[in-house]
């Protein structure tokens, strides 16, 4: 169930734009985690628990590369922990590489929800009028990924039935597949627009899409949410300073409230879903 998707594109754009403005440049942990937590919860809804948990465990060792990655490339800060070829691997270093970690690791999550959330019959409606072909292009893209990867891992099933000398060659015959079919997926796309007659006229738009008053209901709370959360991250009562030292900013009841408004926002979606959800089976069970 994707209640949340029945929402106007223009409320439902604006609160991913709302997440991501915080998720992908405040490196402030607590906020990185709130969003982990919500995307995560999010995420649990619109597939389900162990889909989202095999998805989530199938991310760690790219955390984990990024985390150690960082204190061996930069070697800021102020307390080394050991010595490789005379530079220092910190602490400070080893923590700025996990809150990058976590970053990249909450993008990629909220992504996966605006994928689900946000389909191409929603991007054409928002973007159609202002620019047609991006619009178009970007809507294919995001049909195009999951595509890819749902016909590479058919493909990989068929390999894998058949004897491979070894897993690279395995992998390089089954890479070879899809990209021949996507290209010849795409040449039939592209021959089915032009017989359609794409592009030979005046772009018209359709949209079945009406603000109503959930949607203003909704619009007002993000950007309720969001206000609250940027006036403290604006006076600089959460920021985190990493190098030479580590200096965690938490001025009392401002911080408070910015951090309580922005997990609001990030489980807003998630406990909508729960709660229609709810909704449906106590109706279903009335019948």
């Amino acid at each position: 169930m994707k209640a949340f998707s029945n929402f106007h594109p223009v409320v439902i754009f604006i609160y991913f734009i709302a997440v991501f403005s915080v998720s992908m440049f405040i490196q402030n942990p607590v906020y990185l985690f709130i969003s982990m937590t919500g995307s995560f919860l999010f995420l649990c809804v619109l597939n389900t628990i162990k889909t989202t948990i095999i998805s989530f465990l199938k991310y760690i060792p790219f955390t984990v590369l990024i985390t150690i990655l960082n204190p061996l490339f930069s070697h800021n800060g102020a307390t080394p922990l050991f010595f490789i070829n005379d530079n220092a691997f910190t602490l400070e270093a080893l923590i700025y590489g996990s809150v990058l970690a976590l970053m990249i690791l909450c993008v990629i999550f909220w992504f996966k929800c605006f994928n689900i959330i946000f389909n191409s019959e929603k991007i054409l409606f928002l973007f159609g009028k202002i620019s047609p072909k991006i619009s178009l292009i970007f809507s294919m893209a995001l049909h195009f990924i999951p595509n890819f990867s749902k016909y590479f891992n058919e493909v990989l099933s068929v390999q894998k039935k058949m004897k491979s000398n070894s897993k690279l060659k395995l992998y390089i015959n089954c890479f070879s597949a899809v990209i021949t079919h996507s290209f010849e997926t795409s040449v039939d796309t592209a021959d089915s627009m032009s017989a359609r007659g794409h592009s030979t006229g005046k772009v018209t738009n359709f949209g079945r899409f009406r603000f109503k008053t959930n949607d203003f209901i909704l619009l007002i709370s993000i950007i309720t949410l969001i206000i609250l959360t940027y006036i403290a991250i604006v006076a600089d009562n959460t920021k985190v300073v990493y190098y030479p030292v580590i200096i965690f900013s938490n001025s009392g009841i401002s911080a408070f409230i910015s951090y309580i408004s922005f997990a609001v926002l990030c489980f807003l979606p998630g406990i909508y879903e729960i709660k229609e959800d709810l909704k449906w089976k106590y109706s279903i069970s009335k019948i």
